[in-house]
């Protein structure tokens, strides 16, 4: 088996340098005999060109040879006596030149009077003038005193010709025309007669063929025709001349394509040796380009599985501290209220009055760390409106000396064609100032502190790099610093809740976090770079927006709290909804509770009319706040709402964001915050305030 195998491999590493040698002398061979069919191939079209270019010179010389006897006639035609001595004259002329088929003479009105030879009278008594180009050339004669060619015409002694017109003047008078008549037959072949041997000659007179020996121009004769335009007088003809079979034979031999056939069987092997080695070649670059695209794939789907799992992560402890930010914050409700209750029936009571007090200052500081919460998880309550970064952060720039060092050089780039981005006016201001205080504390022996605003364009596929971005115009706002930077361990977790280098005194950890979370929930992204020892550049990227810049509403503070007007207040949470009901009844208002959504479309189909503001937390079990309006508003149009809530769900159309005008108050309040939050929505005087006392 192992000398079955191998012989035949033997046998054509033997044959085959041999044969390709073999094959590569014959194709020289071949090659040199086309060099050779190649050169005769150039003189063989040379020799017509110039078999051409005599053709035309003859044709052109002797054309003119033919006419000038006729002129030289004309010339003498005063000296003559009658018209028999001018015939004689005519036929002496002729008797020379046996190209002409008759002479002619024509009188002023286009008259033929006589003709000779006497035997040719077709013509005699003929009305040239009745042929409208016949005429117009004999009028182009006579205007211009020279000799006018007529053709083609049919000749009446038969055929096709031409009239070579002579204008006769006698005492600057003209006396008539002396007309030669040649035909195209008789003329040409006169003139060609022993002409261009061993090659075939065609005249043309535009597209009629008035000169031909019988071939006509074959496809394969093409290449080496030759054409000429001859030109006398007036007279333009194309002469073609190409040679005869005889003459090409040798050129249209065999051995061209002989070469052609053994220059195919080389190309066939010599591709099919150059086929094997490039497939042997192109197998071990795909072996080695899927050993990479494996390695890359590997590579990119552990990256994938970490961003999802840090992904999956954040939105695990986004939803914990949401879900914790809104139960607290309810508990803070409750426990604000009670204090604020407290604090307007203790009297004058020093030391409890004081301890109140700081039970609301902690239920504050309590309610700004709920916030940051909110803000990381994206459950705040965000307040869109159309704003000018520019002058945002010129807003900014005049509260940050104090907070910065004198060594912190502040630098403001803003683009003066800035476009506008949709965002909550608040949230951006307070993102500014988390990145600036970042910027600070990175810098404790001074540098540059640089806020630049650009407009930019991001494509697919740097949108496809950077996570969270969408392609699409945008407006960036970067905030730069010459600190000691960040490693790529710390970069790794930035942006994570609680995650901080400062000392525990000094940082939460939620800074950060909550500048992610507000440009998500606002349709933006930001994105950080740094290198040791030389600084930080964060970049908020928000959408630009076409919308005019909406202007900034002053709420209208209410000089009285109190009012008589019927509210209904829907809270699933007990507690919230009693301290609410008690924070009403004490300004003045007839409270109706419902617990949940049925309840108050309950309410509102048996007392609809009675109610004048609905109070509803924003996400409540079953029905959520916005689909209670809704159903709420079928049965009364006119109805005023006022949602209170610390955040809701993150979707498109009614969770995390309110659109502007609507009417909202954040968790925890205090009872003079509602009441005036309860005037501005009502929008009118408060009624009769007796009915009040007697609901406390």
């Amino acid at each position: 088996m192992l000398w079955k195998t191998v012989v035949p491999w033997k046998i054509i590493d033997r044959l085959l340098l041999p044969t390709i040698f073999f094959l590569s002398s014959f194709v020289a061979v071949l090659t040199f005999w086309q060099l050779l069919l190649g050169h005769r191939h150039v003189e063989i079209q040379a020799v017509t060109d110039d078999q051409a270019s005599f053709v035309k010179s003859k044709l052109e010389s002797e054309l003119r040879a033919r006419i000038l006897p006729l002129e030289r006639l004309a010339a003498r035609w005063q000296v003559l006596g009658n018209d028999r001595e001018k015939k004689s004259a005519a036929e002496l002329m002729m008797s020379g030149y046996s190209a002409y088929q008759a002479v002619e003479w024509v009188d002023p009105t286009l008259l033929v009077r006589w003709v000779t030879p006497s035997s040719d009278e077709t013509d005699l008594g003929v009305d040239l003038s009745a042929d409208a180009s016949q005429r117009a050339a004999f009028q182009a004669a006579e205007q211009n005193r020279d000799v006018i060619v007529i053709r083609p015409v049919n000749l009446l002694q038969g055929g096709r010709g031409l009239l070579v017109c002579v204008p006769v003047y006698t005492s600057q008078k003209l006396g008539g025309f002396l007309v030669g008549v040649f035909r195209y037959q008789e003329l040409i072949s006169s003139i060609l007669q022993d002409v261009a041997h061993g090659y075939w000659v065609a005249v043309y007179d535009g597209d009629e063929q008035i000169y031909g020996e019988g071939a006509s121009l074959a496809p394969r004769d093409t290449v080496f025709a030759s054409t000429a335009y001859v030109h006398s007088g007036d007279v333009t003809w194309r002469a073609q001349v190409w040679p005869k079979p005889e003459t090409i034979t040798y050129a249209l031999s065999t051995l061209p394509k002989v070469a052609f056939v053994g220059g195919i069987l080389l190309s066939v092997l010599l591709a099919f040796s150059v086929y094997s080695a490039e497939t042997a070649r192109l197998h071990a670059r795909e072996a080695i380009a899927a050993n990479k695209e494996l390695k890359s794939e590997i590579a990119g789907r552990q990256h994938a599985e970490e961003a999802l799992r840090h992904a999956q992560k954040m939105e695990v402890v986004g939803r914990l501290a949401g879900g914790i930010a809104h139960d607290f914050n309810n508990l803070l409700t409750v426990i604000r209220g009670h204090a604020a209750l407290s604090i307007n029936r203790v009297g004058s009571d020093g030391a409890l009055l004081r301890e109140l007090n700081e039970v609301l200052k902690s239920t504050d500081r309590a309610s700004a760390l709920t916030r940051r919460l909110l803000a990381f998880s994206r459950k705040q309550v965000l307040q869109l409106r159309v704003l000018d970064l520019n002058a945002l952060v010129g807003q900014v720039s005049e509260l940050l000396p104090p907070v910065l060092c004198e060594n912190i050089d502040l630098v403001l780039d803003l683009d003066p064609d800035l476009g506008r981005v949709k965002a909550d006016s608040a949230q951006m201001e307070q993102a500014i100032m988390n990145l600036v205080f970042n910027a600070r504390d990175a810098m404790p022996n001074g540098g540059e502190l640089k806020i630049q605003t650009m407009n930019a364009d991001l494509d697919e596929a740097w949108a496809h790099r950077h996570e969270g971005a969408q392609a699409g115009p945008h407006v960036i706002l970067a905030v730069c610093d010459t600190g000691h930077g960040m490693t790529d361990e710390i970069l790794a977790h930035l942006f994570e809740p609680f995650f901080t280098t400062k000392d525990m005194d000094k940082g939460t950890g939620l800074g950060l976090a909550t500048v992610h979370g507000t440009l998500r929930q606002s349709g933006g992204f930001v994105s950080v770079s740094s290198r040791v020892g030389e600084g930080t550049t964060f970049q908020i990227y928000l959408p630009r927006v076409e919308e005019a810049i909406d202007a900034v509403e002053v709420p209208i503070v209410p000089q009285r709290l109190y009012g008589a007007e019927t509210i209904l207040v829907v809270e699933d949470d007990d507690a919230v909804r009693r301290m609410t009901r008690e924070f009403l009844k004490i300004k003045g208002y007839a409270v109706i509770e419902a617990r949940g959504a049925t309840e108050a479309i309950q309410v509102m189909e048996n007392r609809g009319d009675q109610i004048d503001l609905v109070v509803t937390d924003v996400l409540m079990p079953g029905m959520k706040g916005r689909e209670l309006v809704e159903r709420l508003n079928e049965l009364r149009s006119d109805l005023k709402v006022l949602y209170m809530s610390a955040y809701t769900e993150d979707a498109a159309i009614n969770i995390g964001v309110l659109s502007p005008g609507t009417e909202f108050i954040e968790k925890p309040f205090s009872p003079d915050e509602l009441a005036a939050r309860v005037r501005q929505v009502l929008g009118r005087a408060p009624k009769s305030h007796h009915a009040s006392q007697g609901q406390l």
